[in-house]
């Protein structure tokens, strides 16, 4: 079955709104008050023009593809991003094994390569999840193991299943960022360990939007708090508040050069309708740096709300932009492959390795 994908392309005016920085990650940015009048198509509602939750640090990116909507904090350095390469990961393994909820996927048998990357992986301090010499291992167990506790090895073992070695894996990524228009992206492994996979906080929305509403599995997956894996037991998820305050996904990612980092997506109901909010937020350093990378996404994405109401219209209720015009951004259709799957996951742990 074939799913739009919604995208920021590249030329589309896209825009960073300016609004100044915070002093604190979780202080409220004051709201402007010159209304202005706009006229939708059904109705006449107020521009409601509200400063969004900007980070003091780092760089930021919100989108609300339901709404066509999406903006940029002024600065969108091209930055290290840990772990949430492995979203592209994921994007390349199901174009090539689409997976639905009803399938388990392709399956291998644990050799003593694959052991000896968990044992790397295991003594550097990475992400990873328990593997025992001759273990059968499936698709749709590596996938959990890879979004919700962003099990390195996991993603070795995935580029085996496809039959490609990592080189050319890798160019399989960066042609789909390519193909993507995330101009900005490069990747240089599949875990992002590499302080050489690089992207901005706007094309990290992007892929992020992109890869949920194609991947319904995706989506089923990364709004777990934790999972239950083979030999590993439950592992938690390094994504903040996962299964909390409406967060339902859906990618955080650690390392020393990238600091902590956070996509997040939002299910908030407005006037008794849902929407979905994606914040992105990069390069968060000092204490605990995760934990502040997804404060800071919190309190960007509920930043949004006071921009949406729910509006009546000849096709019904329907939730309308009511903020700066500015941030509404042209959306471009394609299709792709889907896959589907159920799962558990996450809470944030004590430790933090490099993710």
């Amino acid at each position: 079955m074939a799913h739009p994908v919604w995208s920021l392309r590249r030329g589309l005016p896209v825009i960073a709104l300016g609004a100044a920085l915070l002093a604190s990650l979780v202080t409220a940015a004051p709201a402007t008050a010159t209304p202005a009048t706009t006229t939708s198509a059904a109705t006449t509602t107020t521009t409601v023009q509200t400063a969004f939750r900007w980070p003091r640090d780092g760089s930021a990116a919100v989108a609300v593809p339901q709404l066509s909507v999406a903006s940029a904090s002024r600065s969108q350095p091209v930055v290290p991003v840990a772990s949430l390469t492995k979203m592209m990961t994921t994007w390349v393994l199901l174009h090539r094994l689409p997976l639905t909820f009803a399938q388990r996927g392709p399956c291998l048998t644990i050799s003593h390569h694959d052991v000896e990357v968990y044992e790397y992986e295991v003594n550097t301090g990475q992400s990873n999840a328990r593997i025992v010499l001759g273990q059968r291992i499936c698709e749709d167990t590596l996938l959990r193991g890879l979004l919700v506790h962003s099990a390195g090895d996991y993603a070795a073992l995935l580029v085996r299943l496809t039959g490609l070695v990592q080189a050319l894996f890798i160019s399989a990524m960066n042609r789909s960022a390519t193909e993507l228009g995330l101009v900005h992206t490069h990747y240089a492994d599949v875990t992002g360990i590499s302080p050489l996979d690089r992207s901005t906080a706007l094309d990290q929305a992007n892929l992020a939007a992109d890869l949920m509403v194609a991947e319904p599995i995706v989506a089923a997956i990364v709004r777990l708090p934790s999972v239950n894996l083979p030999f590993a037991g439950v592992l938690n998820s390094y994504t903040p508040l996962v299964g909390q305050r409406g967060v339902i996904g859906v990618k955080s990612g650690f390392t020393g050069p990238a600091g902590g980092c956070d996509v997040m997506a939002l299910r908030q109901l407005v006037g008794g309708l849902p929407v979905i909010i994606y914040a992105v937020v990069l390069g968060q350093h000092g204490a605990d740096p995760l934990a502040r990378s997804g404060a800071a996404a919190y309190a960007l994405a509920r930043s949004l709300l006071p921009s949406m109401s729910a509006e009546i219209t000849p096709l019904g209720p329907l939730i309308q932009w009511v903020g700066t015009p500015s941030a509404i951004v042209t959306t471009t259709t394609t299709t792709t492959t889907t896959s589907t799957t159920t799962s558990t996951t996450t809470s944030l742990p004590v430790t933090v390795p490099t993710t």
